[in-house]
């Protein structure tokens, strides 16, 4: 296998893996989003379930049933701290995806300009051969003209 053959092996490979990893991080961004919105979703029904309680005068409630809205509070806003950090790891789990693609793209674009300049000067070399067969040629007609 020649240099220039295996080294586009090695980008197309390259090139592979750095569309695996844009779809990974298409389905982590995917992810993040329900995550995003899940946690707004329990933010609202908390922000509405307070506007609830204080609509309706919260202090007209019995004892039992202060006590059962503010544990339902507590477990409300304990869901919310969770939903937070599931979405602050979706986050961080989507920004190191995004890294690793990053420098798969730029290997993958350096490969990239690193074929194309050995194609060009492949091309090149190829060009002068061509012109110095044709130089020694019409050298040769030129000296061995006067036998033809």
């Amino acid at each position: 296998m020649k240099h220039g053959d295996s080294l586009k092996t090695v980008a197309r490979v390259v090139g592979n893996n750095e569309q695996e990893m844009a779809r990974q991080m298409s389905h982590c961004r995917m992810k993040m989003e329900r995550d995003e919105q899940q946690l707004m979703s329990l933010q609202q029904y908390r922000d509405q379930y307070l506007a609830e309680f204080h609509g309706t005068g919260g202090g007209s409630l019995h004892p039992a049933q202060l006590q059962d809205y503010r544990i339902f509070l507590t477990r409300l806003n304990q869901a919310i701290d969770q939903q937070q950090q599931v979405l602050q790891e979706s986050l961080a789990a989507f920004e190191a995806l995004k890294l690793q693609w990053l420098k798969l793209r730029g290997e993958s674009k350096a490969l990239q300009k690193l074929i194309a300049k050995r194609q060009q000067r492949s091309l090149l070399e190829q060009a002068r051969g061509e012109q110095k067969e044709l130089d020694e040629r019409a050298g040769w007609l030129s000296r061995n003209s006067s036998l033809l």
